[in-house]
């Protein structure tokens, strides 16, 4: 008697021949934090992400926000914003010019968490790169409005 599984699940086709999306249902309850297989740990998504890559992330989005404090700050001591839109808010409405800062940067540095798998440049340099590069970035700005605020 011949008797074949009913339920063969290996006729369906192979969920892994598409790549993990970039945002999914899996974005706030998956597991994956790294590849599974050796030679997939280029241009992959992941589920979860380690926290010292999130408490960077939330450093310069906390840096982004003393920027615009101290942006504020010393404008209204006599420094000029040399951003023109920037410079357009700020003397225009001080509040919305704090939105608008943090509502560009955090897509921003959401998009490089999401791709820090990502290798650009012909492959040469990983995204994770460019965050800890706009974190020096940050840092260094605010160390100087800083030394700059302590001098007025």
């Amino acid at each position: 008697m011949e008797s074949g599984p009913v339920n063969d699940r290996r006729c369906r086709s192979d969920r892994r021949a598409k790549p993990t999306k970039p945002l999914s249902r899996y974005t706030f309850w998956g597991r994956r934090e790294s590849a599974r297989r050796a030679g997939e740990e280029r241009n992959l998504y992941v589920d979860r992400y380690r926290p010292a890559l999130l408490f960077t992330v939330l450093f310069i989005l906390i840096l982004n926000v003393l920027d615009a404090y101290f942006t504020l700050h010393l404008t209204e001591h006599g420094a000029r914003e040399i951003n023109p839109f920037m410079k357009y808010l700020v003397e225009k409405d001080p509040l919305c010019f704090l939105v608008i800062k943090y509502i560009i940067m955090v897509p921003c540095v959401i998009f490089l968490l999401v791709h820090k798998n990502f290798y650009v440049f012909r492959g040469k340099i990983n995204v994770k790169v460019f965050i800890i590069l706009v974190l020096i970035f940050y840092a260094a700005l605010v160390g100087y409005e800083l030394l700059l605020y302590f001098r007025l």
